[in-house]
Order: C-alpha cells, then sequence, then structure tokens
C-alpha cells in the first residue's frame, strides 16, 4: 500500500486513468468477433492472449513471490469470482451492444460502495465527502437514464442481455472487494499473471466443454490481431492499472472513475456498428462522466 501526506494521490489516479482507456477495446472487440465464434471461445482465447502476454514480465523480473503458496490460494478465491464474471460479460456482447452494456456494467458501483462503506474502515470517511456522494447520485442518475430510455429495452435479445450484464455487475464488485481484501501488499502484475492463469485454465475447460473451440481456425490474421490486441490491453493492462490504482486509493473511486468508459466506447461503437445514444441518453452519458471526475476529488477524504 503506498504511504502519502499528499491529499491527491497522483499515482493512483494515473492508475484509474490508464484503467479506463485500455478497457475500452474489449466491448469492441468482443462484439466484432461474436458473428465468427462462440463467446466460450472467445473468452478463452483472450485470457491465454493475456497470460501469453504477462507471464515473461513476470518471470523475467525475477519476482520470488510468484511461486509463494499463499498468494496462489489467496488469487485462486480472485479467479473463481473472475471466471464467473468473465463467461457473463464476454456472453452479454453477443445480446446488444457495446456502449450500452458497458454502461449498464457501472451498476457495479452499487454494490461496490455498499460492501466497501460496511466493511472497510478506512473508506467510511467517504461518507463526509460531499463530492462522492454528489458523485455517487450523479453516476447512478446516469446510469437509469441511458438504460430507460434504450428503445429496444423490452426486447428478448436486450433483456437476456440485461440479465448478463447485472450479473457481471454484481461478480465485479465482489471482485473489486476481493482484491483490497486479499492482495493489498502483492505485486499488481504478479497477482493478476497468477489470476488469468487460474482463469484461463477454467475458461478452457468450459469452452470445450461449451463452446466449439475448432472455430478459431477460421479467424483471420486481422480478427486474430484485433483479439490479441484487446486482450493485452482490456486485459492485461486494464485490470494490473486496475489492481494498482485499488491499491493506492481504495476499492470506491477506481469504479466511479471508470464509469466514463461507456461514453468512450459509445464513440468507437458508433463507427463501427452504427450505435447511437438518442437525446436523453445523451444528456445521462455526460452525466457519468461528471461523476467519475467528481469521484477523484473525494479522494482527500481518504488521507484525513
Amino acid at each position: 500500500m503506498e504511504k502519502t501526506n499528499r491529499k491527491f494521490n497522483i499515482a493512483g489516479t494515473a492508475f484509474a486513468v490508464l484503467s479506463l482507456f485500455c478497457g475500452v477495446p474489449g466491448p469492441i472487440v468482443i462484439k466484432y468477433i461474436a458473428p465468427h465464434i462462440d463467446f466460450w471461445t472467445q473468452n478463452f482465447l483472450r485470457y491465454a492472449v493475456a497470460v501469453a502476454v504477462m507471464l515473461p514480465f513476470v518471470l523475467l523480473s525475477q519476482k520470488k513471490n510468484i511461486f509463494a503458496k499463499d498468494l496462489w490460494r489467496k488469487t485462486l478465491i480472485i479467479a473463481v469470482i473472475n471466471v464467473l464474471m468473465q463467461c457473463c460479460w464476454g456472453a452479454a456482447f453477443y445480446y446488444s451492444d457495446p456502449a450500452f452494456i458497458t454502461l449498464l456494467a457501472k451498476s457495479s458501483i452499487l454494490w461496490t460502495v455498499a460492501i466497501s462503506l460496511i466493511f472497510f474502515a478506512d473508506e467510511r470517511r467517504l461518507i463526509r465527502s460531499a463530492s462522492f456522494w454528489a458523485s455517487f447520485f450523479i453516476a447512478i442518475i446516469g446510469i437509469v437514464g441511458v438504460t430507460v430510455f434504450k428503445q429496444d429495452f423490452s426486447t428478448r435479445a436486450s433483456i437476456i442481455g440485461i440479465i448478463l450484464t447485472l450479473g457481471f455487475a454484481i461478480t465485479w464488485a465482489m471482485y473489486t472487494i476481493a482484491i483490497k481484501t486479499l492482495l493489498k501488499n502483492d505485486d499488481s502484475m504478479t497477482s493478476f499473471a497468477i489470476v488469468s492463469v487460474y482463469t484461463t485454465a477454467a475458461l478452457g475447460g468450459l469452452a470445450f466443454m461449451f463452446g466449439k473451440p475448432a472455430g478459431c481456425m477460421n479467424l483471420s490474421v486481422n480478427l486474430w490481431g484485433l483479439l490479441a490486441f484487446s486482450a493485452a490491453a482490456s486485459i492485461s493492462a486494464s485490470h494490473v492499472t486496475f489492481y494498482a490504482a485499488i491499491k493506492r486509493i481504495g476499492s470506491t473511486i477506481p469504479p466511479l472513475v471508470v464509469l466514463a468508459q461507456p461514453f468512450l466506447v459509445l464513440l468507437v461503437s458508433r463507427v463501427i456498428f452504427d450505435e447511437h445514444l438518442n437525446g436523453p441518453q445523451w444528456f445521462f452519458g455526460l452525466l457519468l462522466i461528471a461523476g467519475a471526475g467528481l469521484a477523484i476529488r473525494a479522494q482527500e477524504h481518504l488521507n484525513k
């Protein structure tokens, strides 16, 4: 845990913002590749690539704690949550559009904040922060508004996508809290590398049981390149920086900062998939960004 007397934690904020931008390619690529392979196979392939990217860095850095039995036990708990989370996340994009799913997924902040304020004494200081409560309610209003004003909100595909996304939101909150509780003194990249090894093994088993892994043989070189890029950015880089942010500024603020991610996804999805937000959704989307910005100011209450 980084110790600092500054009210504004520059490193923690930087990691949270990096996680925000690194997570953008994932939803776009998952949706783009969806017509070519099933979500079981895509989940497995993306995590396999993420492991291949991270392990060499971890091993070459000569971090001895990668072989610590205690770390492997702690990360196993996180990996179980991560597998459930990835199954819901990957499948949701086969039923709805990237920006909408990414927006709805940010409802995880409700669960994350509730658990954090109940179990972590250091984060209860956020209760005294007007900026925190303003950011929280602005973000929630934004999420509800964007969802309610979706034109095909009541269709079967949308309902399935919504259920899967809410499942992701709940497990993401559990995932966030588990990281803070179990890995606060462990290296971020090493920890996530081990989580990814466990996750890849589990997703591989699920892919061979329920998916059609042979379908990956039909992917073009360009599709493989997109898949590899999204895995490196939205899994490896995004999760490692998210771990690092949580260790420095707690488990409540980083998810609030990442609330701006759906709006960035929309900018790309509009070009590729012709996904549009109507007038009210644009308004509430802007509220999400405002809420994420106010969340950064709330950090001063964690160091008083």
